[in-house]
Order: C-alpha cells, then sequence, then structure tokens
C-alpha cells in the first residue's frame, strides 16, 4: 500500500459507462491511501450531479459513452469547475482524440492497458498541475507537433509545400536533374526555384540552404 503523501487525499471521480470497468478502477485506487474515490457517474447527467455534490479534485473520464463524448463533457465541466482536473482514459489512441482531449482542457490522456501504476502516478501528477501522456502515445504527438513546426516554419519563410519537397530533395543530395524528374518540372524551373529557396533564406549555396532549412525545422 502506498505512503499517503497528504494528509487530505486526492479526491477522484470515475467517469465510464462500463461497470466492470469503474468496479476495477475503485479496486487499484482503494490500495492508495493518498488517494480517495468520492463516487462514480455514467453519462453526462450524472457526472455533472456528481461534480456538483462531491467536489473532486481529479475525474477519470472514459471518451467514448452514451450521450456527450468525454472530449466535449471535458470541455463542460471546466466551464463550471476550471480547478477540477481531468484524466482521459480510453481504448483509443488516435491523434484527432488526443489534440482534442487536450484542446478541451484535459491535463492527462492514458490508455486503458496502461500499467496501474501509471494511473496512479498520473492521478497525483495532475493534482499537482503536471500533465501526461502514455508513453505509447508520444510518437504520435511528436509528429504531430513536428508536421505543425514545419508548417509554422514554412509559413513564417514564405516557402510553399513544392519549396519544401525541393530542400529535402537537395538534403538527400539530389541534383537539379533528379528532382527535376520527382516533381515532374523541367530543369530550368528546378534551377530557377532553388535560386529562390535560397534567396528567401539568405543562404549563398545549396548547403547553408540545407542547414538553414533543417536549423528552422523545415525539414
Amino acid at each position: 500500500m502506498a505512503e499517503n503523501f497528504n494528509s487530505n487525499p486526492i479526491r477522484v471521480l470515475i467517469v465510464d459507462d462500463h461497470p466492470i470497468v469503474r468496479r476495477g478502477l475503485q479496486s487499484l485506487l482503494s490500495s492508495y491511501s493518498d488517494i480517495q474515490v468520492v463516487g462514480e457517474a455514467e453519462n453526462a447527467a450524472t457526472t455533472f450531479a456528481a461534480v456538483k455534490e462531491l467536489n473532486p479534485d481529479v475525474i477519470l473520464l472514459d471518451i467514448q459513452m452514451t450521450g456527450l463524448d468525454g472530449i466535449e463533457l471535458t470541455s463542460r465541466i471546466l466551464q463550471t469547475t476550471p480547478q477540477i482536473k481531468i484524466i482521459i482514459l480510453t481504448a483509443y489512441n488516435n491523434e484527432e482524440y488526443v489534440l482534442g482531449a487536450f484542446r478541451a482542457g484535459a491535463y492527462a490522456y492514458l490508455l486503458k492497458n496502461s500499467l496501474n501504476e501509471t494511473v496512479v502516478e498520473a492521478i497525483r501528477q495532475v493534482h499537482q498541475g503536471r500533465r501526461m501522456l502514455s508513453p505509447s502515445l508520444m510518437d504520435q504527438v511528436l509528429r504531430q507537433l513536428h508536421t505543425l513546426a514545419q508548417s509554422q516554419a514554412s509559413h513564417e519563410h514564405q516557402l510553399s509545400p513544392d519549396d519544401i519537397r525541393v530542400l529535402a530533395l537537395i538534403a538527400n543530395g539530389a541534383t537539379n536533374e533528379e528532382i527535376a524528374r520527382e516533381v515532374h518540372w523541367s530543369e530550368s524551373t528546378v534551377k530557377r526555384r532553388v535560386e529562390e529557396i535560397m534567396a528567401t533564406l539568405g543562404a549563398r549555396n545549396r548547403a547553408q540552404a540545407v542547414s538553414i532549412a533543417t536549423k528552422e525545422g523545415l525539414i
């Protein structure tokens, strides 16, 4: 059994439309003296009532439920009780749900196959204001962030997606002839575009253009 981290246990509300999941979480969390499950809910209506009555610190919330989904429910809960920390605990690992949950204000996104210790630690961490993500989802989110950073950087440098593609080909050592075949342009068009890209980046040559593009996160 865990040591008591705080004289006031973390008050947790479990929200899931599957009774077996709620029972499992209740059983798991009952082993930790610094965590107190104050109630359960199975849908939006019972969740709103429980939030009002029980004043939880942390909510473990599923995404797919009857009526409002967990992301919309997160947004609505935080509109009236912004101090509550919400952990999405779900079987769904797609990027749309992950990003939607954090945009709605969730503090953590965990998969239901996470280790028990991960769930417990997430409750403690979010209660202290820290955010968490299942390790297995980290690669997806980092790819999404990389794509976003590339998009922002290309916009700032006024480079088109074609320009970024040409830069990537240059970085891989492609000649103008090889680039022309790859992007279906004439060699003269490739030569002109490469010169324009170098001018836009303030680069004296192709190698410097690649160096700047890499440093700026364009490729």
